[in-house]
């Protein structure tokens, strides 16, 4: 064994891979060494696998362990096993190559394609073992950074890296440095000049020179399905982008991402090209090659697969592109059937052929809880789901302490997740983060999309589910400050709160955390309210008019809570009133759908996720207002002023903004599909990053030192920097 691994060293042949502390050995199938492992250990392959295949074990030999791998992704440790991709994993070493020798070219190798096509795979079980046999011509040896983006892709990176560097499976300090430097901006305007981060850290790395660093960033979309920070996302792709273009040559890049979320991608031009430019777009297995895949685990486990039960398998796939979770799956239960002296054909007929195995096992083990437990088990599979907005549900990596409603239900929610987590099921996957918190995910999307009755719980809960992440997200972010008072709920947000807990069921009931930052936010409205009415007490001079003001106040928040279209005519000026007596910083989450308001003065207000859609507002005044997600859908914004407002994520589609005034606006992320700007300023504004903006809508508009969308940058502006001067007076 020593002379083995002197020999591994001779060749230079060893990937670094992350979590690494402990080495175990053993010989793989195929004649070369392996050590290997997962939970902080090393993997190290030998150079020259052997060229030969040894002969299929006889029926009569006893079985080997199940080679398939049910609904997870393969690993590197898998290599043994992967089959059917040997051409596609050849052409992204080839692309990779091509990347580091190309001069002028970024090393930034993009892998996607829709949900179960097998992109983690490809990479992860095909991509990374083929570098350490085959390795790039530039390379000696690859210290490799593998990570998943999760909630905090900065801090995920940051941690990998400090990994890398002191060989401690918990670098906390390290980690806690190297996320300093990944953050600090620079004075560069685009994403690959400000954040320079990560090649700073890689150029530290010992024989960087000889052993570039690879980083592999796999489910790369879950930075805009999880990631809630647009600053930690911006800083994150800065630092991949800068350091994937960098001259020295000494960082690549490889990212898995679904194709389905491609359109996120348009925030950031600069990735958007990449992908379009240098991406692999991960085909549908061959009928040979998912032949291979199929048969060849089978037959070095010691056991060939029948091909009548092959070519079934095969008939079933037609059709089924995407599906290759379902068909791993269907293989596993074969092979436990075998294992328990089933023969593999009656076993498929058992499970209801390749697409009824997983439904069938999810709702088996489902109707084996008792009641009480089948409706914790509906909350922990409700909550992880990520509801897509205009794309596919996907899944949700949280916290365990995030599905737990009481503290009675610690040890029954654990023995759930551990149940449906179990070997040879699998339908969870559980995992620590970086705090060492425990965290569960559904293992593949294919649970979410083929389990019926799940689907038909996403559709039941989908409004409640909104409702509570929103609370939840209010929550975490009430604890990440330290439980502060400011960060509490009041107004609008308090009463949808109290109202969402008082009717909330087992399936949508909220986490501890979240019904503790409810209660003590309740508890600090009757606090105020209290400290009101002492107010009141000491002046009872002013008691008439503080009781006709709060009446006032009282009627505005009833008309306000309901939620409906209709016209309202007292509102505009009740909220006039409100306006100028100070309560313009509690007007978040204000309905006023289909409500007449022109003229009205909303000015630095915050006006949070406001829904003023179908709204007649002509003439009002947004000035320096705070208008995050607002609605103005089909609204009519005639002359309106939104001078310095704030409106990123805002929602203008089919908005009437003719002569409206966008001076200094933000407008990032901004819906305009259909929305008419006749003469609307857009005088000192970036469009780069709105959605749906097209080239006539521009020209009917008035452009002044206006920052254009790439794709329409050689349209001109109405307005030469020398003409700014003539706009002043409609600008305030």
């Amino acid at each position: 064994m020593q002379q083995e691994i002197e020999q591994l060293k001779d060749s230079q042949a060893i990937a670094n891979m992350v979590n690494s502390t402990a080495i175990n050995v053993r010989q793989m199938e195929q004649g070369s060494l392996l050590i290997s492992g997962e939970n902080h250990q090393v993997v190290i392959y030998q150079s020259q696998l052997e060229q030969h295949l040894p002969t299929p074990p006889q029926p009569e030999t006893k079985l080997g362990a199940n080679p398939y791998k049910g609904l997870l992704a393969f690993q590197e440790e898998d290599c043994d096993r992967f089959f059917g991709r040997e051409s596609q994993v050849q052409a992204l070493w080839e692309q990779l190559r091509d990347r580091y020798q190309q001069d002028n070219q970024p090393r930034f190798l993009p892998v996607y394609g829709p949900s179960g096509s097998g992109k983690s795979s490809l990479v992860r079980g095909g991509l990374i073992p083929q570098l350490v046999r085959q390795p790039l011509p530039v390379w000696e040896s690859a210290p490799i950074a593998v990570l998943v983006p999760g909630a905090h892709p900065l801090e995920a990176l940051a941690a990998v890296l400090a990994r890398i560097a002191t060989d401690d499976p918990i670098p906390v300090a390290k980690s806690e440095e190297f996320l300093q430097v990944l953050q600090q901006e620079g004075e560069g305007e685009g994403l690959q000049e400000r954040f320079t981060g990560l090649r700073k850290i890689a150029a530290l790395l010992p024989n960087i020179h000889q052993s570039p660093l690879l980083v592999l960033v796999d489910q790369f979309e879950e930075i805009y399905t999880l990631c809630a920070s647009e600053q930690e996302r911006e800083a994150f792709l800065g630092n991949l982008l800068h350091a994937a273009c960098d001259g020295s040559k000494q960082v690549g890049v490889v990212v898995t991402f679904r194709s389905d979320f491609l359109r996120e991608l348009q925030r950031h031009p600069q990735f958007y090209r990449l992908f379009s430019e240098q991406g692999y777009l991960v085909s549908p297995l061959l009928p040979e090659e998912l032949r291979r895949a199929i048969a060849k685990p089978a037959e070095l486990a010691g056991h060939p697969l029948p091909e009548a039960v092959i070519d079934r398998l095969l008939l079933e796939m037609e059709g089924q592109e995407n599906a290759l979770p379902l068909l791993q799956f269907a293989l596993t239960r074969i092979w436990e059937g075998l294992e328990a002296g089933v023969e593999a054909h009656e076993t498929l007929e058992q499970i209801g052929g390749v697409g009824g195995a997983l439904a069938g096992e999810a709702r088996r083990l489902y109707e084996t809880l008792e009641e009480r437990d089948r409706i914790l088990a509906r909350r922990i599979f409700l909550g992880l789901v990520q509801l897509g907005e205009g794309t596919e549900d996907t899944r949700r990596r949280v916290a365990v302490s995030e599905l737990i409603s009481t503290p009675e239900e610690h040890q029954r929610v654990e023995a759930i997740i551990h149940k449906f987590a179990a070997p040879g099921v699998r339908f969870l996957a559980v995992a620590a983060d970086q705090d060492q918190r425990e965290t569960v995910e559904v293992a593949h999307e294919a649970l979410i999309r083929n389990w019926e009755q799940l689907q038909e719980w996403i559709e039941d809960c989908r409004a409640a589910l909104r409702q509570k992440r929103k609370i939840e997200r209010s929550a975490q972010d009430w604890e990440a400050v330290g439980k502060s008072k400011g960060y509490l709920l009041q107004g609008r947000p308090l009463r949808d709160a109290r109202e969402f807990f008082k009717q909330c069921n087992g399936e949508t009931a909220l986490s501890e955390l979240a019904v503790d930052f409810v209660e003590k936010s309740q508890r600090k409205r009757k606090q105020n309210l209290y400290t009101q009415i002492a107010l009141i007490g000491i002046f009872p001079t002013l008691l008439t008019i503080v009781s006709i003001h709060f009446l006032i106040i009282t009627a505005t928040q009833i008309l306000l809570a309901r939620e409906n279209c209709s016209p309202t005519p007292i509102l505009k000026t009740l909220l006039s009133y409100m306006h100028r007596t100070g309560y313009k910083k509690n007007f978040d989450g204000l309905y006023l759908c289909g409500k007449n308001m022109s003229g009205i003065n909303l000015s630095d207000s915050e006006l949070e996720e406001s829904v003023f859609k179908n709204a007649k507002l002509s003439r009002a005044n947004f000035n320096k207002s705070i208008l995050y997600s607002a609605d103005f859908r089909n609204a009519e914004l005639i002359n309106a002023q939104f001078y310095k407002a704030i409106l990123g994520n805002a929602d203008f589609r089919d908005a009437d903004l003719e002569g409206a005034v966008l001076k200094e606006a933000y407008l990032d992320n901004a819906k305009l599909h259909g929305a008419i700007l006749n003469n609307a300023i857009l005088q000192d504004v970036n469009l780069e990053n709105t959605v749906g903006l097209q080239e006539d809508q521009l020209q009917q508009a008035i452009l002044c030192n206006t920052i254009l969308p790439e794709i329409l940058g050689k349209l001109p502006n109405n307005f030469g920097d020398k003409d700014c001067d003539k706009l002043k007076h409609k600008s305030l």
